[in-house]
Order: C-alpha cells, then sequence, then structure tokens
C-alpha cells in the first residue's frame, strides 16, 4: 500500500515537471517572430564573365558623386566589388568571373568598364557583361571585346532617377573613371 503510494506520489510529481515543461517554458522564451525575406544584396548588379584561363579581365564600376570601384578600391559610398579573380592565379574553379553591386539607387550617372588587365598574348578577350536591377529586370546584357592588354573599354554609361534607368540615357562612350577622383 505505501509502495503504491509512494508511486503514485512520483508520479504526479513528474507529470507536474512535464506540465512545466510543456506550458510554462514556451511563454518564457517565444518563438521569435517571422522575418521578412531576405533581400538580395544590392539594388543593382554588374557581372563581367570571360573564357577561362589564365587571363586577367577586370570590372570597374561607378556611380554618381563617388569613387570608382575595382580590384584596388574594393568599396565605395555606392558599389562594392565583391572578388578580384585573377584567372587561374588563386582559384580553385576554371570560372572567370567578376560580381559588384550597389547599396542604394541615387540619381545620376552609373558606369561599368572592363579592363584586360592581364591579358599579353591572349586577346582579344570577349567579356560577358550583365548589368541587373534587383527585381530582376536587365538593364543591358552583352559582349565587349577587349583586343590589347591594358585596354580598358566602358560597357555601358547610363542615367538613373527615382530608382529607374533614364531611358535614351544608354551609351557606350568611354568614361576613365579609374583616373577620376
Amino acid at each position: 500500500m505505501i509502495r503504491t503510494l509512494i508511486q503514485d506520489v512520483l508520479l504526479a510529481m513528474l507529470l507536474g515537471v512535464a506540465a512545466v515543461i510543456m506550458f510554462v517554458l514556451p511563454s518564457i522564451n517565444p518563438p521569435a517572430a517571422a522575418k521578412d525575406p531576405i533581400d538580395i544584396p544590392g539594388n543593382l548588379v554588374a557581372t563581367i564573365v570571360w573564357p577561362e584561363g589564365p587571363t586577367d579581365v577586370d570590372l570597374w564600376v561607378a556611380g554618381p558623386s563617388d569613387r570608382a570601384v575595382g580590384y584596388s578600391n574594393k568599396s565605395g559610398r555606392i558599389w562594392s566589388l565583391l572578388r578580384d579573380d585573377l584567372g587561374t592565379a588563386n582559384d580553385s574553379t576554371p570560372i572567370n568571373m567578376e560580381s559588384a553591386f550597389t547599396r542604394g539607387l541615387p540619381d545620376g550617372e552609373y558606369v561599368v568598364n572592363v579592363r584586360c588587365f592581364g591579358c599579353a598574348g591572349r586577346v582579344p578577350v570577349p567579356v560577358n557583361v550583365e548589368i541587373r536591377l534587383a527585381d530582376g529586370a536587365v538593364v543591358w546584357r552583352g559582349f565587349v571585346d577587349l583586343v590589347a592588354d591594358k585596354q580598358e573599354r566602358t560597357a555601358l554609361r547610363w542615367l538613373m532617377a527615382g530608382g529607374a534607368v533614364v531611358v535614351g540615357s544608354e551609351s557606350q562612350v568611354f568614361r576613365d573613371i579609374r583616373g577620376e577622383g
């Protein structure tokens, strides 16, 4: 009889502890509120891709009232370079690619240049360029042929106003952004 009573008391205590764990602890540490989905980093992304091999092509970008961003200046007020791809040097994949993204889209002129930094003896180099807004809209997609070592060409320059491309403002007239400010 006493043994059954002790077992009943122990069972009741165990159930009490289980009830505390199940009902009280969740209210002490409520689940985290659902957060908004993570947005793509940046409002504008510029990407260049060139053929496999040791060729080193550089992406240079500039926004309004900002220094040019490229291998020697990886971040500015607007643009940030994700990676300086040196061709096959220090690389475990055959893919040659560089990307830069913006933080915000202030009104003004944007420029995307490509430069054949280490192309001696390997020209011409066709460089695939894509400039895309974070919502997926393509600003420009095409090829720029680099035909000489150290050559730099403007893939695209255009105006942004109110977060949108100003229609008709696009051109490929060269602008030397690396030598500015």
